[in-house]
């Protein structure tokens, strides 16, 4: 059985319960979970397939990245925790119905997902089945990876 990567961002998320936005402090509930479409999906492969699944994202080094990669240990590959920086992190504002009324996305370390870290894992890409690539991921570097993806044959699909 091969190792499935996926590239994608690693999010935080934090979601809050409030009923009202104006200005002042409310009490709130609070949850704390990994997110990301890609990410999600890889982490449940991750668990499906005893740990046989990669994910190609950037993490800071940080608590926040920590807590991401203790999710599933051992699903991000080598060089995806970026020295002296903040994890992505999405915070959502929701109202007593469970619709968001705000979200608000620290997405800068994805930019860090580039072609050149792509190359690095070139060889785990080649033998992935599957590739998923989520759209947060820069554009050249997602046209990089459909474009490996479509010369070795194998289906690659960009999701968000």
């Amino acid at each position: 059985m091969r190792d499935m990567p996926a590239c994608n961002h690693f999010t935080y998320d934090l979601d809050f319960n409030s009923s009202d936005l104006d200005g002042s402090t409310h009490a709130c509930v609070t949850e704390q979970s990994g997110g990301g479409v890609a990410r999600n999906m890889a982490e449940a492969l991750w668990r499906l397939r005893g740990g046989r699944t990669r994910l190609l994202t950037a993490v800071g080094d940080d608590a926040d990245g920590e807590y991401l990669a203790n999710i599933a240990p051992g699903l991000l590959l080598d060089d995806c925790i970026v020295k002296n920086a903040s994890t992505p992190s999405y915070a959502a504002v929701m109202d007593s119905r469970g619709e968001c009324l705000i979200g608000l996305g620290d997405m800068a370390l994805h930019n860090n997902i580039t072609i050149d870290l792509v190359n690095k894992h070139i060889d785990v890409l080649h033998d992935a089945p599957l590739v998923v690539l989520d759209g947060n991921v820069p554009e050249a570097t997602i046209d990089h990876v459909l474009d490996v993806c479509q010369r070795q044959q194998k289906p690659g699909k960009l999701i968000s």
